[in-house]
């Protein structure tokens, strides 16, 4: 099996795949790709949700995986990458690009993730504790190091997705968010609320009303501390505590944000 190169691409086809339950069919459905223009297969796309987990039983690991694409982050490094499912070997095969969070907020629930990237791989076993496929648990290598991993399927995939569940007031330390709805997309300004002038406009769409994931792009990002570019491209979700995260990319760069609802539904 061909080991892959895990790239996420932050804007793909709108064609999405079920939850985590897998099909025994294996062959590559041509109209999507990954990043790195390869077709995926229709059980990786059945990957496609929200996971956490850690390495070592020692970080605290969060990845979106999309159609055959994985970003996310820890504490100390920023992922993206791609994925690549084997059904009867029950396999995930993961090739991560890891930069270094190299400026972050954790009261201001920002993370930015620059620099020379430190490639992992992860050999992971799909197998069943709570729900149907629930758990990954493998291994991962890099040039320095090795050891384990364990990923769980946080079971908000299935929610379903809209405007009205995102459009009001979100905050976070010194930052506020406002997302208001216009037609079929919604109109997103996010300010510093005391000081410091960083700044972003950008407009957020559903994917899927019936998956958790919104598509999400920045016009512009400026007077911030880190990660003041335009035309950014990425997503947003729900978690399971009501806060809305943003993972978004350009060039080799992330930024993840988390704001905490202060009015729902535009109240």
């Amino acid at each position: 099996m061909n080991r892959l190169i895990l790239c996420l691409p932050l804007w793909m086809s709108w064609w999405l795949a079920g939850c985590i339950s897998v099909s025994s069919d294996g062959t590559s459905d041509t109209t999507v790709s990954n990043d790195q223009g390869d077709p995926v297969t229709t059980t990786t796309l059945m990957m496609n949700g929200l996971w956490d987990g850690q390495f070592d039983q020692a970080s605290t690991l969060r990845l979106l995986v999309w159609q055959g694409n994985v970003f996310g982050r820890d504490e100390t490094y920023g992922y993206y990458g791609t994925i690549e499912y084997n059904n009867d070997e029950s396999r995930a095969l993961m090739t991560l690009e890891a930069r270094s969070i190299s400026a972050s907020e954790e009261a201001d629930g920002w993370y930015h993730a620059s620099g020379t990237a430190v490639n992992y791989e992860l050999d992971g076993l799909l197998f069943t504790v709570t729900s149907s496929n629930d758990t990954l648990v493998g291994d991962y290598a890099n040039a320095t190091t090795t050891g384990s991993f364990t990923l769980t399927d946080d079971g908000s995939w299935t929610t379903t997705a809209s405007l009205s569940k995102v459009a009001g007031q979100w905050a976070t330390g010194d930052y506020e968010l406002y997302v208001t709805t216009q037609g079929s997309s919604a109109s997103l300004k996010g300010i510093a609320a005391t000081s410091g002038g960083c700044a972003f406009n950008g407009t957020l769409t559903v994917i899927d009303s019936n998956r958790n994931l919104y598509a999400v792009t920045l016009s512009e990002r400026k007077n911030c501390d880190a990660f003041n570019k335009t035309a950014v491209t990425g997503f947003a979700t729900l978690n399971n505590d009501g806060a809305l995260e943003f993972y978004l990319r350009k060039d080799s760069e992330q930024l993840f944000l988390l704001f905490d609802p202060v009015s729902a539904n535009g109240s």
